[in-house]
């Protein structure tokens, strides 16, 4: 007798997940009861098509057939009958590798020939497509791999509809039970407020073809439509101030590009006049929603990604409509978008009068307007500009110009100055300190970008160098200019500088640790895997929190003031005659040196056996010297190296104590001060701490010596 075969089983629980916070928390790393979820990899794009007799055969049967494309391979799969419980979906399932999208082309095996058995002779065709971009997290319990979470973003395409959605997948691998999933599934509703999702994709794009779709956004129902589309005409804001920009910037734009901004603009004045909320989301989905005969799938797609670019944060590739789009489109829906997105900006504060012009390479906006708060509302929605399309600048009528940001390249004459001059001793402060400032602040931009790919933590500690190096120096020059507005960018950069620590003091501990497993022998170093991986689970959320300060409304206005005042000639500047305050680098550099000096020595009376708080003061105290050293650098000339390597090895010294007080703070708060490879970590710290403390003296006499002041006093009689 034959034996019958059995199909593999798919075991899967699914849930909605409606709050895009909700849907991004999901995909870091963490521990949720004693599982621990860790990321993998970057995320892929998938492209799915299933297929489908002309009268639906095998949706009768209860079927579906279905290709996906990854990179350049091809899966297809055949799913069975699906039984679904709140949310956990039970399906017989068959898969193999093919060479065609064309299902007669395939080669014999389980899914062609019980597809082709289903079909009953009649031909496979394309019945609707679904491209999602999908995130894996792995999930472990103990040494066991259990499950594997996909987080899901996309569009079904059905019947000339679309439908958009944000779903999480939880299926389990070998190594897991189905009490994992049930536990699992328990804590991700206890802790993320969860709603199973009962109907699987491929329902939901047959429900599109019924034109039935489940859990159409009510928002679309607000908007789409002849009446809002009248509302919209009526009550034009957007419209006329993007066409305007893209007339006057890019005259030679081709006609369909410019009719597509428009529809864009259109519907978003229409999610706009209708009083929804969320009318970025709102015009996107309307062009999703509403097949626009005259317009093919691609077009469409486009427009909508142009109306998802108005968001305050701008995320093309987590858009699917933009996902979908080839390069060469992506290019185009970058360049409108970034003109959308201004005009939004506009048309939000109530500017509907502005000039564009051309000028030395740029494009200037003029905006009739007298409040300078708009000005750095609507520059900061420049951001896409900037990076797609080029410099623009913004003033308004009778107003300064507020420079673009990153900052544009200087002229080669001024940057020659400032390579090879930099500040010299018979020039203004006021302005020889801008331009060194300038060019930390510049550092700090150029790092900040790299801060978000997050591909080397040294961005973080450069980043956080740069704060640190503005800040010491606007104290430098302390009654040179107002103190109310050094006083109010010190604060930002304060702020800049605590978001950027946080991730900093994570980096630099499991640094350490890991350097101190790998000095463990090979058979000993999973004792440390514990602490590792929740020093990696830590950083997660600190990162997220750093990134959402760096992304913020208010630190954009931030960068755009401290911009305004680095190029801005005079800015600032207090009126020397009345204060007495030098206006020449000789005279002052002198007085804040030796001041700064003298503040770092004053602790040599109470560092023998102080507290590690002191010796961290002291710390700060030596970086304040170093950095005033270093904004001076040019003038006092090449002997500031012999002052600045004995204090640079002091703080080595002081940063290396500093590390190993935080890094017991750390394991305190991660609760691990029981666990044994952190007891042996901080064993090894402790050793570290007295030979660092033995060293400590011969490093503080040769900063704390006759010969260094007599050193310093030197550079300063030559100034």
């Amino acid at each position: 007798m034959k034996q019958k075969r059995t199909a593999p089983l798919e075991v899967e629980l699914k849930f909605r997940v409606d709050d895009p916070a909700i849907f991004a928390a999901l995909s870091r790393p963490m521990t949720l009861g004693d599982f621990l979820l860790k990321p993998v990899g970057d995320g892929e794009h998938q492209h799915n098509v299933y297929y489908d007799t002309p009268d639906f055969r095998l949706r009768a049967q209860r079927y579906g057939l279905r290709v996906r494309t990854v990179g350049h391979s091809l899966i297809a799969t055949l799913k069975g009958e699906t039984l679904t419980e709140d949310g956990l979906h039970q399906r017989p399932e068959w898969e193999m590798p093919v060479d065609s999208d064309d299902p007669q082309r395939w080669s014999p095996g389980d899914v062609r020939d019980r597809a082709f058995a289903l079909a009953g002779g009649a031909p496979l065709q394309p019945v609707l497509t679904i491209e999602t971009l999908r995130r894996t997290v792995r999930v472990w319990r103990g040494s066991r791999c259990v499950a594997d979470m996909a987080l899901d973003e996309g569009v079904i395409y059905a019947g000339g509809r679309e439908h958009l959605f944000h779903e999480l997948e939880i299926e389990l691998l070998p190594e897991g039970t189905r009490d994992d999933l049930d536990e699992l599934g328990a804590l991700l509703r206890q802790q993320f407020a969860l709603h199973p999702d009962n109907l699987s994709k491929l329902a939901r794009g047959l429900a599109l073809l019924d034109e039935a779709t489940p859990d159409v956004d009510e928002t679309i129902q607000q908007v789409k439509g002849s009446a809002a589309m009248t509302v919209a005409t009526e009550r034009a804001l957007v419209r006329p101030l993007a066409l305007t920009i893209l007339d006057r910037a890019a005259p030679a734009t081709e006609p369909v590009h410019r009719r597509l901004l428009g529809l864009a603009a259109a519907c978003y004045d229409a999610a706009w006049s209708s009083g929804v909320e969320g009318r970025e989301r709102a015009a996107r989905d309307m062009l999703l929603s509403v097949r626009i005969d005259d317009l093919d799938a691609d077009q469409q797609a486009l427009a909508a990604a142009l109306a998802g670019m108005t968001r305050p944060r701008v995320r093309p590739q987590r858009d699917p409509a933009f996902i979908r789009l080839s390069v060469g489109d992506q290019n185009v829906a970058l360049r409108l978008g970034a003109i959308l997105r201004l005009a939004v900006a506009l048309a939000e504060h109530g500017v509907t009068n502005l000039t564009v012009a051309h000028a030395n390479g740029s494009v200037a906006l003029t905006l009739a307007t007298e409040n300078d708060n708009v000005l750095e509302e609507v520059a900061a929605r420049g951001d896409l500009w900037r990076e797609h399309i080029g410099p623009i600048t913004f003033a308004c009528q009778e107003h300064h110009t507020l420079p673009p940001l990153p900052i544009e390249p200087l002229d080669p004459a001024y940057a020659t100055l400032i390579l090879t001059d930099g500040l010299q001793g018979g020039e203004p402060l006021a302005e020889g300190a801008r331009r060194i400032l300038r060019r930390t602040f510049e550092r700090l931009l150029a790092r900040l970008d790299a801060v978000e790919k997050d591909e080397d933590p040294e961005d973080v500690h450069d980043a956080r160098v740069a704060t640190r190096r503005l800040r010491a120096s606007l104290q430098v020059v302390e009654g040179v200019f107002d103190p109310d507005l050094l006083r109010k960018l010190r604060r930002g950069l304060r702020q800049i500088a605590r978001s950027l620590g946080a991730v900093r003091d994570y980096d630099v501990f499991l640094e350490s640790v890991c350097a101190f497993r790998d000095r463990l022998p090979e058979e000993r170093r999973t004792i440390m895997t514990p602490l590792i991986d929740a020093i990696g689970a830590a950083r997660a959320p600190a990162r997220e929190r750093m990134l959402a300060d760096l992304t913020s409304k208010r630190f954009e206005r931030f960068l755009c003031q401290f911009a305004v005042f680095l190029t801005t000639p005079g800015a600032g500047v207090v009126d020397q005659s009345e204060t007495g305050a030098p206006t020449r680098v000789r005279d002052f550099a002198g007085s804040a040196i030796w001041r700064r000096y003298e503040q770092w020595r004053a602790f040599d009376a109470v560092l023998d056996g102080a507290p590690d708080e002191v010796r961290h003061m002291a710390r700060i105290a030596g970086k304040r010297l170093r950095y005033t050293l270093e904004f001076f650098a040019d003038a006092l000339g090449p002997n500031v190296n012999q002052a600045l390597e004995p204090l640079m090895d002091l703080q080595e010294t002081l940063g290396r104590l500093q590390d190993a007080v935080v890094a017991r703070d750390h394991i305190r708060a991660l609760g691990l001060t029981d666990d044994a490879g952190a007891q042996e970590y901080l064993a090894a710290l402790d050793a570290e701490h007295d030979q660092l403390l033995a060293g400590f003296p011969r490093l503080w006499s040769k900063v704390d010596s006759v010969t260094y002041r007599r050193r310093l006093f030197e550079m300063i009689i030559r100034l």
